[in-house]
């Protein structure tokens, strides 16, 4: 455990769409549980792709039909209701197709849901956070409500992006939210921090790639690019596509697999990256 007080949200998050936020989101999930770290995983996309992926049974699926995270906006479910164990260490609160109609809710009406529409899920989640080491949120690809929401109940934004010109756009588009949401008058979220960029389904054959990578890399800009990478073969867009190719579950599969294994490299430097940030300054130097 990093500090004696659990808890480290991390809202995964970018504006750009297809730059494995959802495989991230799971894969660094089942690393982190792995690791015997309490994890809790939320799918705030309409899309539901982290729900479908986990596989869930039947009786799950039917509990997640009235409870899950739609139902705790729009219903005021407690957290505690919502919540589903997927593994030892591993629990989800799951989405569901109509957030599509939260979302809209959010935006044209918010009073009809809080006086505070930008923290809901913040307080939602405040009686649970403290049983958990993280709680990952999967946003869906805009900088709408839902990720809104993820970014003000976050200590911390992990941003994946693809080493393309395109994404590095989004990415800055991205950054530039966050900013508003520390710095804005008043502040959002004082306390959010950027924790890294990741670069996902990098191709190290591709020579504007790494071009792309090294640039990324020497930017002064006031955030970390981790050290790992994900590399484009270890990118499964719905994690059932890997159980049809290898007859394995995402959490049944090796330590050392080409899969899972950037993702536990990942969790691996995180945890330092945390470490170093809770020590005091004499210390972190």
């Amino acid at each position: 455990m990093l500090r004696d007080q659990k808890k480290h949200i991390i809202c995964i998050a970018n504006q750009k769409g297809g730059v494995a936020k959802t495989t991230s989101t799971a894969y660094l999930g089942a690393a982190l549980a792995r690791l015997h770290r309490h994890v809790l995983v939320i799918d705030s996309d309409p899309q539901c792709n982290l729900t479908y992926s986990l596989e869930l049974d039947e009786a799950q699926q039917e509990f997640c039909l009235e409870n899950n995270l739609a139902s705790m906006y729009e219903s005021g479910h407690p957290a505690e209701s919502c919540l589903v164990s997927i593994r030892d260490n591993l629990d989800l609160i799951s989405a569901s197709p109509d957030l599509v109609m939260t979302e809209v809710t959010l935006d044209s009406q918010p009073e009809a849901l809080s006086g505070e529409p930008e923290a809901i899920l913040k307080q939602a989640l405040a009686p649970i956070a403290n049983r958990y080491d993280y709680i990952l949120i999967d946003c869906p690809p805009s900088q709408g409500m839902l990720t809104l929401n993820g970014l003000v109940a976050a200590q911390w934004v992990l941003i994946p992006t693809l080493a393309s010109v395109i994404s590095l756009t989004g990415l800055e588009r991205m950054i530039e939210q966050v900013h508003e949401i520390v710095h804005g008058d008043p502040p959002i979220n004082a306390q959010l921090e950027i924790l890294g960029v990741l670069l996902t389904k990098f191709r190290k054959d591709r020579t504007v790639e790494l071009e792309l990578e090294k640039r990324l890399r020497s930017l002064p800009e006031e955030f970390t690019v981790f050290k790992t990478v994900i590399p484009d073969r270890s990118q499964f867009e719905l994690l059932g596509e890997l159980k049809v190719q290898t007859g394995r579950h995402l959490l049944d599969l090796s330590m050392v697999s080409y899969s899972l294994l950037p993702y536990l490299t990942l969790a691996m430097e995180i945890e330092k990256i945390l470490r170093q940030k809770s020590l005091p300054p004499a210390f972190g130097k």
